[in-house]
C-alpha cells in the first residue's frame, strides 16, 4: 500500500519524515481524523507488515491478506474521528483485521488454503518484526515448524486466532483480550483448549510421519 501527498516542498517532507518517528499512534490517527494523508503513511509504514502477517497467518493465503490489509488501512482512515482512545492505536488496528479475517473465513469456507512457505519466505516477504520473528523461530524449532503449520492449518478459525494471537504474534492476555473482546475466564479456557487441540494434531502428525 503506497500513499502519496500532493504539494508542499522537499524541504517541508525532509522536516516531516524526520519529526514522524517522534509522533505517537495516536497522533498519527488524529491527523487521519483530521484528513492528513501523511498520518495514514507513517502509520501504515509502522504496521503495514505486521498487519499482514497477522493476516496472512489467519488465512492461508497472500492474495486474500494483500486485499484485507488494504482495506484495514482504509477502514482506519474513514473511522479515525470515532476512535475512543481507550486502547492503543495497534490494538484497534489488530481488530480491525481480525473481523475482517472472520468475515473472510465465513465468506470463502470452501476455498483451499494455499501452502505455508518455507520459513526464510515468511521472514522475507512478511517482514516481520523481530519480537514476532522471535516468537515465530522459537515456536517453530520446538514443535517442527512443518509439522506446526499444518497442524495450526486443521485447527477451526476459532482455535487458531488464539494460536496466532498468543504463540505467533506474542501477545499477552491483555492484548488479546482488548483484541478479541473475551473475558479472562474464557479466553484462557478457550486458549488451553485450542493448545490441547493444536497438541492432538501435532502427535497425529508425528505418527502418521512415522508409519
Amino acid at each position: 500500500m503506497i500513499m502519496h501527498t500532493s504539494g508542499g516542498s522537499q524541504s517541508s517532507d525532509a522536516s516531516y519524515t524526520d519529526k514522524s518517528a517522534e509522533r505517537t499512534d495516536e497522533d498519527l490517527l488524529r491527523q487521519c481524523a483530521a484528513e492528513d494523508r501523511r498520518g495514514l503513511e507513517e502509520l501504515t509504514r509502522r504496521y503495514q507488515s505486521a498487519v499482514f502477517g497477522f493476516l496472512y497467518r489467519l488465512t492461508g493465503s497472500y492474495e486474500d491478506a494483500e486485499d484485507a490489509t488494504l482495506d484495514v488501512f482504509l477502514r482506519a482512515w474513514r473511522n479515525a474521528g470515532r476512535f475512543q482512545y481507550r486502547a492503543k492505536v495497534s490494538t484497534w488496528l489488530y481488530r480491525i483485521a481480525l473481523n475482517m479475517a472472520r468475515d473472510m473465513h465465513s465468506r470463502k469456507r470452501a476455498r483451499p488454503q494455499e501452502p505455508w512457505p518455507e520459513d526464510e519466505e515468511v521472514v522475507a516477504s512478511l517482514a516481520v518484526g523481530s519480537a514476532e520473528q522471535d516468537a515465530l523461530e522459537s515456536l517453530e524449532r520446538d514443535e517442527h515448524g512443518r509439522e506446526l503449520r499444518g497442524a495450526i492449518d486443521r485447527l477451526s478459525a476459532s482455535d487458531k486466532e488464539l494460536i496466532v494471537l498468543y504463540y505467533l504474534q506474542d501477545y499477552d492476555y491483555d492484548e488479546i483480550q482488548a483484541i478479541t473482546g473475551m473475558s479472562y475466564t474464557v479466553l484462557k479456557t478457550r486458549l488451553a483448549r485450542a493448545r490441547q487441540r493444536l497438541r492432538r494434531h501435532l502427535e497425529k502428525a508425528r505418527l502418521d510421519g512415522n508409519q
